[in-house]
C-alpha cells in the first residue's frame, strides 16, 4: 500500500507491506497535517498478523483524538491504552510549521532519521523495549529544521544499508521510495516507512 499527502508546508509518502504469508500488516500508522502542525505516528505490534495489528492500531486511534496533545503526553496516552494487550514499539512526530520545530520520542525499534539542506544528519536513539501498559520512561527530542529538511520513521522491517544516504541524495519523498523498493522484497517481516520533506 502507498498513500501520499501534501500541502504548501510538507509532502509525505507512506508505504506498507505485510509479512510474506500474512493477510493483514501488524504495523499502523497515522499521519494528518494541517496549515500549522503535521502530527505523524507508527506503530509496530509485537509479533505479526492479527493479534500485532490489534495493538498498533490502539496507537492510530489514541493519536487521532489526543493529536493536539505535546509529544509526552501522547506517548503515557498509548502506553496506557496498550494495557492487556501484546504490546507495541511506537514513535510519534509532531512538526510545527509556525516555528519550524520538531518533537519526536520513540519506544523501540522504530527509527527516524532527519536530514537537513546543510548536510547534518539527525538520528535520535530510542529508548529500548516496547510498551504495554506497564511504567515506562519517554524521552523527547525537540529540534528545529531547515526548509527543505527531509525524513524517515521506520519500522524494522525495513533494513538498508546507509539508508540515511538515500535522504540525501534524492530529493522528493517518492524519488526516496524508489530507490527503497529493491529493500522491500524480502517479506521477513511487516514493513512501513513514512518519508516527508518539509518546505
Amino acid at each position: 500500500m502507498i498513500w501520499t499527502e501534501s500541502n504548501e508546508h510538507m509532502q509525505a509518502l507512506v508505504y506498507q507491506l505485510p509479512k510474506e504469508g500474512k493477510a493483514v500488516c501488524g504495523d499502523s500508522f497515522y499521519f494528518h497535517a494541517t496549515d500549522e502542525t503535521l502530527v505523524c505516528a507508527l506503530a509496530d505490534g509485537l509479533g505479526s498478523g492479527a493479534m500485532a495489528r490489534e495493538s498498533s492500531s490502539v496507537i492510530s486511534e489514541v493519536v487521532e483524538e489526543h493529536g493536539h496533545e505535546e509529544v509526552a503526553s501522547l506517548m503515557e496516552r498509548c502506553n496506557q491504552a496498550l494495557k492487556h494487550k501484546r504490546g507495541a514499539t511506537v514513535s510519534i512526530l509532531k512538526v510545527d510549521f509556525r516555528t519550524r520545530t520538531i518533537a519526536y520520542s520513540s519506544v523501540g525499534n522504530i527509527r527516524f532519521i532527519l536530514y537537513a539542506p546543510s548536510d547534518k544528519y539527525i538520528h535520535p536513539l530510542p529508548v529500548t523495549g516496547y510498551m504495554s501498559g506497564k511504567p515506562q520512561t519517554y524521552k523527547t527530542f525537540t529540534y528545529t529544521y531547515e526548509k527543505g529538511s527531509r525524513f524517515i520513521i521506520y519500522s524494522d522491517g525495513l533494513e538498508v544499508p546507509a539508508l540515511r544516504t538515500y535522504l540525501k541524495q534524492h530529493h522528493t519523498p517518492g524519488d526516496i521510495s524508489n530507490q527503497l523498493e529493491s529493500y522491500t522484497l524480502m517479506g521477513k517481516d511487516d514493513l512501513t516507512y513514512i518519508i516527508g520533506q518539509l518546505f
